[in-house]
């Protein structure tokens, strides 16, 4: 049985999460309230009494069939030299303002090692960590239900869409992503704080834009003060 970590800092609904994610895994522990999400992923693979550990974001609601029961098998390929225990394993989340189904604030399963050997990020850390392999994962885990109030909505469609616009993440499918990036701009007005999610999304795409290759700008994304003043100067 492999580790399981809830991390949270200040999200509205953290504590409610948590208590559903025990229903599924009693044994999953909380890390809370550690600045910077490098930071925080260290202190999992710090804690982890486990080769691999799952983690799990303070958004997540965790779907009823569900279950932290995979693990990796070293002596199993996913690709030709790349052993399952040397990837990073994504499961797919749902979106609940545009229904996009995808690997963004799903859970994730992490190889300890690498993690634990790791010195520096850039943008998005679940891509940069220097891991032999990015498995995505068939299975639904979650609903990223990031949209609790109007900032933290915002802030969750601005950096994806920043991401998205910028092609952070490599090898990715450009068709897929200008698919995902024109849902999160348009679609999901009549949701619960769906105009916050648009608005954060078209703002996020402009952005991302602008300093696709401005690596010290396009990692502002990850500082959560910077984001409120953002949020605080752009707001509906």
């Amino acid at each position: 049985m492999l580790d399981v970590f809830f991390l949270s800092y200040d999200e509205p609904f953290a504590d409610e999460h948590f208590e559903l994610l025990k229903f599924k895994a009693p044994y999953a522990k909380r890390v809370h309230g550690i600045k910077g999400i490098f930071n925080a992923h260290k202190e999992c693979a710090r804690r982890s009494m486990t080769s691999h550990f799952y983690v799990v974001d303070a958004d997540a609601i965790i779907e009823s069939d569900f279950n932290f029961n995979f693990e990796p098998d070293e002596n199993k390929e996913w690709w030709s030299g790349v052993s399952q225990v040397d990837c990073l394993h994504v499961w797919r989340a749902k979106n609940p303002i545009n229904d996009l189904i995808y690997g963004v604030g799903g859970v994730k399963l992490f190889p300890k090692k690498p993690v634990m050997e790791a010195k520096d990020w850039h943008i998005d850390f679940t891509t940069s960590v220097k891991i032999k392999g990015f498995k995505v994962m068939p299975e639904i885990s979650n609903t990223n239900a990031f949209n609790t109030d109007p900032f933290n909505t915002w802030k969750s469609a601005f950096r994806e869409c920043t991401k998205l616009s910028a092609k952070t993440i490599k090898n990715q499918n450009d068709i897929d992503t200008e698919q995902r990036l024109k849902i999160w701009c348009t679609v999901g007005a009549d949701r619960m704080y769906g105009k916050y999610c648009i608005l954060g999304a078209n703002q996020g795409k402009e952005y991302g834009e602008m300093f696709k290759d401005d690596v010290e700008n396009l990692d502002k994304i990850n500082d959560f003060i910077w984001l409120k003043k953002m949020f605080n100067v752009n707001k509906i």
